[in-house]
């Protein structure tokens, strides 16, 4: 009878062992995707215009957006609500070294470039010499969807178009204009 017993107890010990195949699948690999004019006003910006973008997507279409660590790419974002989102993402590309941080609070899919949603947006590339522009709470960036296009916000993703009338670094005073960004698998 003791050799028996003896039988039964490797097979409970592996007993918690077996759960570990369980477990929920991972989340899907963020991806995201910007383009934008980073632009010159005056005499107060110095730094000289240029374009910068990740990926490939316009005001019309979304052709393709890259996931976190494909070709050098850096996305982290997180699209969560319903009715109106709230959005926090950051992009970037090391072989180019350029960095975009996002942050909306309550963008409604309604949003148009008469009504925006307003939010903060730091950026800072190779061009830019390493240093961050960042918008203010008093020169917010005005973000909205095009009409009749496919953009929009949903949970977990949002493409949407976007300008900022003020970018700060010290003294300095750049623009961003028609600027757009698309990301999804964004965590909610």
């Amino acid at each position: 009878m003791r050799l028996a017993r003896l039988g039964f107890v490797p097979v409970l010990g592996l007993l918690p062992l077996l759960g570990l195949g369980c477990s929920d699948p991972a989340p899907p690999t963020p991806r995201g995707g910007y383009f934008l004019n980073f632009v010159k006003p005056g005499a107060s910006c110095n730094v000289s215009g240029h374009s910068e973008m990740l990926g490939d997507v316009t005001a019309a279409q979304k052709t393709r957006v890259l996931a976190d660590g494909e070709e050098g790419a850096s996305v982290d974002c997180s699209v969560s609500g319903s009715g109106s989102f709230d959005v926090s993402a950051i992009a970037g590309n090391s072989a180019t070294a350029t960095e975009i941080r996002v942050k909306i609070d309550g963008i409604s899919p309604a949003a148009t470039r008469e009504m925006p949603a307003l939010g903060s947006v730091s950026f800072s590339s190779a061009k830019t010499s390493g240093i961050t522009f960042t918008s203010t709470t008093e020169e917010q960036c005005q973000f909205w969807f095009e009409p009749d296009s496919k953009q929009g916000v949903d949970a977990g993703k949002i493409w949407v178009v976007f300008e900022c009338p003020a970018v700060r670094s010290s003294q300095y005073i750049c623009e961003i204009r028609r600027g757009v960004l698309a990301f999804d698998s964004c965590g909610s």
